[in-house]
């Protein structure tokens, strides 16, 4: 009875919101990571991507700075160095987080695959016109960045 009072104050009692001066990063957004998760293997060939792959279309794909010097790359105007690629721990989490969600298949414990189900909702994260610069990014590059690809600017080679 005592523990039922308890969780009855806590549940009726007095609360308060306090206004914070900026609202939470999206690589703190589980529901964003896991929706450009979705975008880089759905914009990929096969559906499928290494985890180096995930990170790095993930970290270009965030910024319009850095999306604009990946498409620099591609085009051959800027080299491989011009590029800032770190790994990002949020994609780790956003894909553990949609393999338990059967939205993706880890192969091999290297790679995802995106499933039935995520295809459905990548479609879906386009349809509603959400994530918009960064699915039209992913959409322009993700075919254009082979595994050999991310594989050279990763050790700074010209392409």
């Amino acid at each position: 009875m005592e523990e039922a009072n308890r969780i009855r104050s806590k549940l009726t009692g007095e609360f308060s919101v306090t206004q914070r001066p900026e609202p939470i990063p999206g690589d703190l957004r589980l529901g964003w990571g896991v929706s450009l998760l979705l975008l880089v293997l759905a914009s990929s060939r096969g559906q499928r991507c290494s985890l180096q792959k995930v990170h790095f279309l993930a970290h270009l794909s965030r910024t319009a700075k850095s999306r604009h010097q990946m498409r620099e790359v591609v085009a051959r105007r800027r080299a491989p160095v011009d590029l800032s690629v770190r790994i990002e721990p949020w994609v780790n989490r956003a894909a553990a987080f949609a393999a338990a969600s059967g939205l993706v298949h880890v192969q091999d414990g290297k790679a995802l695959v995106l499933s039935d189900e995520g295809k459905k909702a990548a479609a879906a994260i386009r349809k509603e016109k959400l994530l918009e610069d960064e699915a039209s990014f992913l959409e322009h590059i993700g075919k254009l960045t082979t595994e050999q690809v991310v594989e050279r600017i990763m050790k700074m080679e010209a392409l």
